[in-house]
């Protein structure tokens, strides 16, 4: 939406922003995929009983934490950010051994022409520099 709004070329964007989704069993720690594109946002999610804090791998930027209960298991959903460098960010560390968990990759595009995108609302990615350019 906002490279529509800023009028950019999104004819080569696909329309399924999910790049993966990987699935862990009895761990203490969720490996990260590797990060492609502008920005991407890394989604977990852990079925356990015990789970009080993690850890993000270092330059992934924690965003919201929800926690909340299922039955008798406390289901929680992590998210963090990171800019797309082409390799594994590293792995979230958990306090405790969790039984189930899953890490969804999702890709938020901006534009290939090499030149810094400001993204409206992201004060992380959209520092304002000499380097980035403000097309019309």
């Amino acid at each position: 939406m906002n490279l529509t709004y800023r009028l950019g070329d999104i004819s080569s964007i696909g329309l399924t922003p999910v790049v993966g989704i990987r699935e862990h069993a009895n761990t203490n720690s969720l490996p990260l995929m590797a990060s492609t594109s502008y920005r991407n946002l890394y989604a977990a999610v852990t079925v356990s009983n015990s789970l009080t804090g993690l850890a993000w791998p270092s330059g992934v930027t924690p965003r919201a934490q929800q926690l909340g209960q299922f039955g008798t298991s406390q289901i929680s959903l992590m998210t963090g950010d990171t800019p797309g460098a082409g390799g594994s960010p590293g792995a979230i560390q958990l306090d405790t051994t969790v039984p189930s968990a899953a890490v969804v990759l999702i890709s938020i595009p901006g534009r290939s022409d090499g030149k810094a995108t400001w993204i409206l609302g992201d004060p992380v990615g959209s520092v304002l520099g000499d380097t980035t350019i403000l097309e019309l």
